[in-house]
C-alpha cells in the first residue's frame, strides 16, 4: 500500500440516505418498536384509534430506491459514501459479515413500508405497492399470473446469470434450502457423496442423515492436508484431492454427488468450484454448492458454475436480513438430476410422472411452501439492487483488496499465523474473509484449550471496547484422523460496502494489544 490509511482510523459518522433524517429514523423504529410493529424510516403514529373500530392513522415513508452514490469507485472518498447507506454508526466496526450483515437503511425502511401496505390490506398488498410504486415494486408472470415474487425471482435470476427465473427460489437461509435439495433427492442405498473435511452443519447435517437414512456413503476430503493453504498450492492441487474419490467405481445404477461449499466458513479459502463442478461432471456426478458467503461477496455465475444445486445466504454478504436467502435448482440443459420438489406441501397436486420427468419450475412448485416471509425477501432484493447499482464485481474486489491489506498487516506482524495464503489480487483462492492464529503451539493438538481460550477472551474483549469491534474465532479438526477440534484461529470479514482501511488499521492496531495481554508467546 502507497496510500496512509491511518490519519482517521474512526470510520466515518454513518448517516441515513438523501431524503432520510437519521435522528427522525431512529425516533421512527423507537416508537413502532413500542407499539409492537415496525414502521419505515420517519414513520410516525397519528392516533391510536377511538376505540370505535376505526383504524389507527399510520403515516409510512413509502419505498426507497436505493441511494445513488457517485464518484470514483478507486478512491476512499467513493466507499465512504456508500458506508453512509448503513445504519452502522461511528462507535461500531461490524468485521464479522461473516456471520450477519447490516441491512441498508433504505431496505430497512422498504421493509416497514412492506409490512405496512400488508397488515393494511392483507388481500391486495402487493397489488397496492405496484399502484403506488409501479418502479420500485413491479410484478412479473408466473405461473397464477402477475406477481410480484416473480419479480424478485427475475431479479436474482439476472443478477446471478440463471439460464431462467424458474431456477430461482428465495429461501430462508442456506441450511432451509440444504435441507429443500436432500429431501427432494431420491436418495438410495450405494449413492455416494464426496465432500470436504471443513464443511458447514448446513451440509454435514443432511448428508448424514442421507447416510442413517438411506444407506449414501460419505466419502470425505480431509483438507488438513492443505492446511495451512500455502501460496504455492494451485487449482490442480486442489482438483488432485477430490479426483481420486470421484474415480472410484459406483454400485451398479447408483448416483454420485459432489458436495461442497465455494467458501469454507472455517478459513475462508474459495474453492475453485467451477472446475471441481467440471471434474465432477466428467465422472457423472451432480454438485451441490453451499454458498452461505456467496450471494453479496462474490460475482456468482450460475451457468459459469456448472453446478446442479446451489444453496446460499441472504443474511450474510448481501446484508438482505434475517430469515432470507437464494436457491438455485438446476432446470434446464441436459442430465438433470433427478430431484422430487422437496417440497411436501404441494406434492399432491404434481402427478408421479409429472415429478419422476421434471415436469414442473422450482420457482412455484418449490417456492410455495406455506406462507414465505415476502416482505424480507423483497427487503433482502432491494439490497441486491444496491449491489448491482454500486457494482458485484467492484464490491467483492474491494472485499478482497481489504483483505490482502490485513493479511499484509498480519504477516509483517507474525509471519506465518495466516491460514489461508491466497493474497495475490487474481488468485482463484482470494475472498474477503482473513483467519489465522498469531500464537506459539498452533499446529499442536495439545496447545489448542490454551490458545482456543486466550482467542476467545481476545474476541470477547474487542467486543467490550468503545469503538465495539465484532469480529470471530472458529475451530476444527487438523484431519479426519481428529477425534474433534483441535486448531483454531480468528476471523476477520472485510466487507466492501461499510468497511474501509482505517478501520482495518484501527482493528489491527486493537489486535495487537489483545494478543498481547494474554501473555502467551506469539510467532
Amino acid at each position: 500500500m502507497t496510500k496512509d490509511h491511518r490519519n482517521d482510523r474512526k470510520p466515518q459518522s454513518t448517516q441515513a440516505p438523501d431524503g432520510v433524517d437519521r435522528r427522525a429514523f431512529m425516533k421512527g423504529v423507537a416508537t413502532a418498536t413500542a407499539v409492537g410493529g415496525l414502521l419505515g424510516p420517519g414513520a410516525a403514529l397519528a392516533g391510536n384509534g377511538n376505540g370505535n373500530g376505526q383504524k389507527q392513522g399510520w403515516l409510512p415513508k413509502g419505498l426507497q430506491a436505493p441511494p445513488s452514490i457517485n464518484g470514483n469507485q478507486s478512491g476512499e472518498a467513493y466507499w465512504a459514501k456508500v458506508r453512509k447507506a448503513f445504519e452502522l454508526g461511528n462507535d461500531y466496526i461490524h468485521m464479522n459479515t461473516g456471520t450477519t450483515g447490516s441491512l441498508p437503511a433504505f431496505a430497512l425502511g422498504n421493509l416497514g413500508t412492506y409490512n405496512l401496505y400488508k397488515s393494511q390490506d392483507p388481500k391486495d398488498w402487493e397489488d397496492n405497492l405496484n399502484s403506488d410504486y409501479p418502479d420500485l415494486f413491479p410484478l412479473g408472470q408466473s405461473l397464477f399470473g402477475q406477481s410480484a415474487l416473480a419479480a424478485r425471482q427475475q431479479q436474482v435470476a439476472a443478477a446471478y446469470n440463471a439460464a431462467a427465473p424458474s431456477e430461482v427460489v428465495l429461501s430462508y437461509n442456506t441450511t432451509d434450502g440444504c435441507n429443500l435439495i436432500f429431501a427432494g433427492t431420491p436418495w438410495q442405498p450405494g449413492d455416494r457423496i464426496v465432500t470436504t473435511s471443513f464443511e458447514h452443519p448446513a451440509l454435514t447435517g443432511p448428508m448424514a442423515w442421507a447416510a442413517a437414512s438411506r444407506g449414501v456413503e460419505v466419502v470425505t476430503i480431509d483438507m488438513g492436508q492443505i492446511s495451512p493453504f500455502t501460496a504455492g498450492i494451485t487449482v490442480q492441487d486442489v482438483l488432485d484431492l477430490f479426483e481420486p474419490a470421484l474415480a472410484a467405481p459406483l454400485p451398479a445404477g447408483a448416483k454420485q454427488y459432489l458436495a461442497i461449499s465455494d467458501i469454507f466458513y472455517k478459513n475462508g479459502l474459495r474453492l475453485p468450484v467451477e472446475d471441481l463442478c467440471a471434474l465432477a461432471r466428467a465422472y457423472g456426478a451432480y454438485s451441490i454448492v453451499d454458498t452461505a458467503h456467496g450471494f453479496g461477496m462474490l460475482p456468482i455465475d450460475f451457468q459459469s458454475y456448472g453446478a446442479d444445486f446451489v444453496s446460499g445466504a441472504g443474511h450474510k454478504w448481501l446484508c438482505g436480513g434475517p430469515g432470507t436467502g437464494i436457491l438455485y435448482i438446476r432446470n434446464t440443459g441436459g442430465n438433470l438430476p433427478p430431484f422430487d420438489l422437496g417440497n411436501f406441501f404441494l406434492y399432491a397436486f404434481l402427478s408421479p410422472g409429472d415429478i419422476a420427468n421434471r415436469q414442473y419450475d422450482p420457482s412455484t412448485w418449490v417456492q410455495l411452501r406455506g406462507e414465505n416471509n415476502r416482505p424480507a425477501l423483497y427487503a433482502m432484493t432491494d439490497a441486491l439492487a444496491f449491489w448491482e447499482q454500486i457494482g458485484i464485481d467492484a464490491i467483492y474486489q474491494r472485499g478482497v483488496e481489504l483483505g490482502n491489506y490485513l493479511k499484509a498487516k498480519i504477516d509483517a506482524q507474525w509471519p506465518g499465523s495466516l491460514w489461508v495464503e491466497a493474497r495475490p489480487p487474481y488468485s482463484p483462492f482470494a475472498t474477503a474473509l482473513t483467519s489465522f492464529n498469531p500464537f506459539v503451539g498452533r499446529d499442536d493438538a495439545a496447545s489448542y484449550s490454551a490458545l482456543r481460550a486466550a482467542i476467545s477472551s481476545v474476541a470477547d474483549a474487542l467486543a467490550a471496547e468503545d469503538p465495539k469491534i465484532y469480529i470471530r474465532f472458529v475451530t476444527w479438526p487438523s484431519s479426519t484422523a481428529a477425534s474433534s477440534d483441535d486448531r483454531v484461529g480468528f476471523r476477520v470479514s472485510t466487507h466492501g460496502v461499510y468497511n474501509s482501511y482505517d478501520e482495518v488499521d484501527y482493528v489491527f492496531d486493537r489486535l495487537i494489544y489483545a494478543v498481547q495481554q494474554t501473555g502467551l508467546p506469539t510467532i
